[in-house]
């Protein structure tokens, strides 16, 4: 065997060593190439880098107008993304010394490299490794301000090569696409400084209750020691390693030429604790109005999306009014909480911890649809758990309304030919109607009635008959457009029983509903926002108010007309003398278990509810007792702050006239008797009824039992008569009523019952209510009319309504 000399031998070798590092490293080269390409096809596209912009908190702010033409806001909630609360800010106005502390304690080189700094990542190795083999903690960081910035928005938190590789490559390619102040500017207002405070801004109002531009020196290097643990250096929490933390951090200012011995010992001497302000709540919170705040996030989100609420940095200026959210709240409450002590209102709790005795107030302006006061329960406010019972927004949408859905109905008869003056007979005390038996609420109502009279007084049967008349579709109609609700929510129940509100609505719906009548039949669209800014200032929208004509103006003259009534001598007089023209209805559902008042002045209009979160009956509840007094506190103090500058539409209302129920047949007329001694009633006859007999018939004789006149007008020639009548019900007068007047009628359509407004003395109401404050010991639970049990669900329940 051929043995070669040492040196070729060598020779061979190191060419095959050599041949092995060449194929070695094209081979390494090219794994790395593709790695790197793989990686590559990971990062954020350049659109997103170049879209950049920090999630900011939004901030949402009421509105009070002042007499004198100022205009003050309320901060009521801060709304951020994961708890992450940030306003960004622009570099100029965050302070050089905050700058140059940051840039002196994450990055010396930042204002030198490309992105990566070798230098310093060798550098930090160095320093780091006595100190790791010590077991303690590291004193500087491998990772440039640009690597921090990739790794906070684009990045996982994790620890592996891989996400190392993708953020030394997102980091250069930040620096190709940004200057070195952008870079700083979207570090400083992305960083977490502890506590929910992320960026500079946050930072500063967090922990000194300042703007980052009136930061001291001390402040400065303060906060820019915090980021990489604010939790241990927190001031507030460890203030002895807070303040060594902040004299390295001014040391490093001294070598990096920043500032001067003398200044750096004068910052280290500032005091800490004296600086901070008190730690609030980190993070977003609602800061007052939770239910009017927590309907205007879900209906922002919904127009615009979860992201540009919680990330967008929005300056959302509301409708609400704190003066009059803090009067809906205070007379609320106080309501509420009397009527749970003394046993009207149950005084338990729900599974969730909610008192069961509850109440709600909204409040609208009547021109615009600005929604002025919302006020969904009384109690502490869980997030959760509360249920807003102002406006719900989900099924079951609110409670029934009782009586106070009248007016809807008493509208679409106006539309349809109906009057104020027109008559309508309530006749027996109730009626049967398949699957349903209604009643009046109060009994002696069994007679002729005006329209204008029987809403006043809440006559029950005569709504009932006037919405056969009417037709449920129609009243359904009317409803659904004067309120602004689809109609498909009245869907089950279409039925005669609508007419004393078997449809559940919530306070707020009700409140804008009413302020067609007082606006004229024009409808506002009912908007929670005025305005909404980005956080530079720049206005992004500007609430203009929307109207549409929904009925007659001549219809809602009448109807507000017809509702002052309901104040002036009806179930609505505890919500008298609020400083302003007023006019509203009351309204209680079957077995006592909702009381509600809805009422508008010239400018607002307001609905509160009162009732038992569990349906169980509100012992001696109505309307007029329970929640016209609330509204009538809440409305004076609400005058007071904003006036009363307004006025009713004006006109001549409905002029229509159709005889209804009354109507006659040829040969046919109708007579008012008495119902004890079936005589022709007079003025003092208690209860009366309206009976047809044919003309060739001899005409009943007067009441023997109660006595007084029959006071028969005279026909004239033209077949009309003139009868004096009470000013106020419409009904045929009597010597008790302050205010007649004469009309004329035709033949047969005179009204022949006496006025029984005023028929005892002056008493307005057929039966007292509930006095508004409740009474020193608890009441018994009112004995509710003759009706039978609650149906199946497929038939309509019984309702009655004050």
């Amino acid at each position: 065997m051929r043995t070669y000399p040492f040196h070729t031998r060598l020779r061979r070798f190191l060419g095959y060593a050599n041949a092995a590092v060449l194929v070695a490293t094209v081979c390494g080269v090219g794994l790395v190439a593709g790695a790197v390409d793989r990686i590559r096809e990971t990062l954020p596209p350049p659109d997103k880098l170049a879209s950049y912009r920090p999630s900011a908190t939004t901030e949402i702010y009421s509105t009070e107008r002042h007499a004198d033409g100022k205009v003050s806001h309320t901060l009521l909630a801060r709304v951020c993304h994961e708890g992450q609360d940030r306003t960004p800010v622009p570099l100029k106005d965050i302070p050089l010394a905050l700058r140059q502390a940051t840039i002196a304690r994450e990055d010396r080189r930042f204002p030198y490299h490309r992105g990566v700094d070798p230098k310093g990542l060798l550098r930090a190795v160095r320093a780091n490794l006595p100190v790791f083999a010590r077991g303690g903690e590291y004193t500087q960081g491998g990772s440039t301000i640009t690597q921090q910035l990739a790794r906070a928005v684009w990045l996982s938190p994790e620890k592996t090569i891989t996400r190392k590789l993708r953020e030394i490559l997102l980091a250069i390619e930040l620096e190709r696409r940004y200057s070195k102040d952008e870079i700083l500017e979207m570090y400083l207002n992305e960083v977490n400084y502890g506590h929910g405070a992320y960026g500079v801004k946050r930072a500063a109002e967090f922990y000194f209750g300042k703007q980052p531009k009136d930061l001291t020196l001390g402040e400065c290097a303060l906060l820019a020691g915090l980021p990489q643990r604010p939790s241990y250096y927190s001031p507030f929490t460890n203030p002895g390693e807070a303040k060594k933390r902040r004299k390295s951090v001014l040391d490093w200012m001294v070598q990096e030429g920043y500032i001067s011995r003398t200044e750096a010992r004068g910052a280290s001497e500032e005091q800490i604790q004296s600086h901070l302000v008190t730690m609030r709540p980190p993070g977003a919170r609602i800061l007052a109005a939770p239910y009017f705040t927590n309907l205007v996030i879900r209906d922002l989100t919904d127009k615009l999306g979860s992201d540009v609420v919680y990330k967008g940095g929005l300056r959302i200026y509301t409708t609400l009014d704190m003066r009059l959210q803090q009067a809906s709240d205070e007379e609320l409450e106080r309501q509420v909480k009397a009527l749970r002590s003394y046993g009207n209102l149950r005084s338990g709790y729900t599974s969730k911890g909610a008192p069961i005795g509850q109440g709600a107030l909204a409040c609208v302006e009547v021109r615009t649809g600005r929604v002025l006061a919302l006020t969904g329960g009384v109690g502490p406010f869980r997030k959760k758990p509360s249920y807003n019972r102002a406006h719900p927004t989900i099924k079951p949408w609110g409670r029934q309304p009782g009586s106070s859905f009248k007016p809807y109905l008493f509208a679409a008869a106006l539309e349809s030919g109906y009057g104020p003056d027109s008559p309508a007979v309530s006749g027996v005390q109730s009626i049967s109607l398949p699957g349903w038996h209604p009643v009046n609420y109060n009994s002696g109502q069994e007679h002729m009635w005006t329209l204008r009279g029987a809403l006043a007084v809440s006559v029950n049967l005569v709504a009932v008959r006037l919405i056969m008349k009417v037709t449920v579709d129609k009243a359904v109609r009317y409803a659904s457009r004067i309120m602004d609700i689809p109609e498909a929510r009245f869907d089950p129940h279409r039925y005669y029983s609508l007419a004393l509100g078997t449809v559940n609505l919530s306070p707020l719906e009700q409140a804008s509903g009413y302020a067609v009548f007082a606006n004229g039949g024009q409808r506002a669209k009912r908007t929670y926002v005025d305005k909404i800014e980005d956080y530079r200032g720049n206005v992004l929208f500007t609430a203009k108010p929307r109207l549409e004509q929904v009925i007659k103006q001549e219809t809602a003259v009448s109807m507000v007309s017809m509702l002052g009534s309901v104040i002036s001598y009806g179930t609505g007089r505890r919500a008298a003398a609020v400083g302003c023209e007023a006019g509203g209805k009351t309204g209680t559902t079957s077995e006592h278990r909702d009381a509600w008042w809805v009422g508008f002045t010239p400018d607002l209009c307001a609905a509160v509810w009162v009732g038992n979160d569990d349906n169980t009956p509100v012992y001696g509840a109505s309307g007029g007792g329970f929640c016209a007094p609330v509204w009538a506190r809440f409305m004076r103090r609400a005058i007071d702050a904003l006036g009363c500058h307004g006025h009713f539409p004006q006109g001549a209302g409905v002029t229509g006239w159709r005889r209804g129920d009354n109507e006659e047949s040829p040969g046919e007329v109708a007579y008012s008797v008495c119902e004890e001694s079936g005589g022709l009633a007079t003025e003092k006859c208690p209860n009366v009824k309206q009976v047809k007999r044919k003309k060739t018939d001899p005409k009943p004789k007067p009441c023997t039992i109660h006595g007084g006149s029959t006071d028969e007008p005279a026909i004239d020639d033209g077949g009309r008569v003139e009868v004096t009548v009470c000013a106020e019900s419409g009904l045929r007068a009597t010597s008790n009523c302050p205010n007649t007047e004469t009309r004329e009628f035709a033949a047969g359509e005179a009204p022949g019952a006496a006025c029984p407004v005023h028929r005892r003395g002056g008493d307005a109401e057929p039966r007292p209510e509930t006095p508004p404050e409740p009474p020193t010991t608890p009441p018994r639970p009112p004995e509710p009319p003759t009706a039978p049990d609650v149906p199946p669900q497929s038939e309509p329940p019984p309702v009655t309504g004050d």
